[in-house]
This record gives C-alpha cells, structure tokens and sequence, in this order.
C-alpha cells in the first residue's frame, strides 16, 4: 500500500484519505517501523475508504459530471459566461463558481430549515451563518453560534434534516455524551441510520475550493 508521510511535531499518528491517496501524519522522531506498524493495523479502514471514494457516483460528480442537488444528480455544464439553471442542469462558469450559485440560491433553506426544527427542539441559536468547512457538516459553539457547511444544500433533505437537528442539541449538549445523543433520538429518532448514511457523502467536503474540475 502507497502512502505519503508527513513529519510534524505533532504528538501523534493518524491516517487521512483524501481523492483516492493515503496521508500519514507522524511526530518527527517516531521510527519508519512504528509508522508501518501502525498503517497495517488500519489497512482493513484504509482500504474501505479508497473503495468508497472508487465508487463511480463519486467519480461523476467530482469530474464535473454531475452535481447533487437535495440528493438528486443533475448535469452540470462548466465554462458559460452566467451561472444559471434549468429542471435537469446547471450551467456554471466554473468549479468554484458552485459555491456561490448554491449559497445564494439555497442557503436560505438551511437557515430556513433550522429555524424551523428550533421550535420543534426548543432551543434557538445566537445566530446562524454558512462556512467552508473541510471536514464537518456544521458547527455549534459554546455561545450559540452555529456555523453550517453550505454543501448541506446538497444532501438528501433528511440528512440535512439531521445535521440541522444534531447541531440545535449541542445548544443544550456541546459534547458528544450519551446525554446529547439521547436528545438527538428524542428528535430523530433514527438517527443512528441516518448518520451512517452521511459518512458517504463526506467526499463532497472535497469539492468545489478551486476554479478548475478536480
């Protein structure tokens, strides 16, 4: 198995797999056979990310193929002068240029959407914004301020549904305790599928940070 090792003076090894290459990161004095080592104890996880990220979804819609909208595949054209829609496609000036098309043409059903399941939880966030994140589908911090990745516009709208939801309880839980998830089950109750569901569609916090089809 290939990888690439990445010396730090970080204090621990961990494995990342990102567009179909494994990264290891590694303190800087830590031996190439602890590294080793440590790789074939993760080799079975490796290997199903890198059959995840193999699968030919994933390959259309990041060769600029497709494009997902609230779960649904629809062509996608890059290169126009506009950026603008039709039913079954979008035409697009480039890859970068679909961030800004879906914040401004959807990001208000998120915040929408939020505000809406804040009744329903019965806790209201200090305010609610959309971020570019790299890794995670939302944030909440400790003075109520959620930060929501603008790609959920993308997801199938219950796994959207669950985001939102799972961020509005860290108003009343900000860790992940047993405490939380039981709030999350009071309002979604099956979450536990839902969530599992999610973990495919992580590729797509990949996408669309440059103007060029990766």
């Amino acid at each position: 198995m290939e990888y690439s090792i990445q010396r730090s003076r970080r204090r621990t090894l961990v494995i990342t797999v990102s567009e179909g290459k494994v990264f290891v990161k590694a303190p800087i004095g830590i031996s190439d056979a602890v590294i080793v080592s440590f790789v074939e104890n993760k080799r079975t996880w490796i290997e199903k990310k890198l059959q995840a990220q193999e699968n030919p979804k994933f390959s259309q819609i990041r060769g600029g193929l497709k494009i997902l909208d609230a779960g649904a595949e629809k062509q996608v054209v890059f290169g126009g002068q506009k950026n603008f829609e039709t039913s079954d496609t979008f035409f697009l000036k480039d890859f970068r240029a679909v961030r800004k098309y879906f914040e401004k043409t959807r990001g208000w059903i998120l915040t929408e959407m939020l505000y809406e399941f804040s009744k329903k939880v019965g806790m209201v966030p200090q305010s609610v914004a959309l971020h570019d994140f790299k890794a995670r589908w939302g944030s909440c911090d400790v003075g109520g301020n959620i930060k929501l990745n603008w790609r959920l516009t993308m997801l199938p709208p219950q796994l959207r549904d669950y985001v939102l939801i799972h961020e509005l309880c860290h108003l009343k839980e900000m860790n992940h305790s047993a405490a939380f998830w039981r709030l999350v089950a009071r309002h979604c109750p099956n979450y536990k599928t839902l969530r599992k569901e999610l973990k495919s569609y992580a590729f797509l916090t990949l996408l669309y940070r440059s103007a060029q089809v990766a």
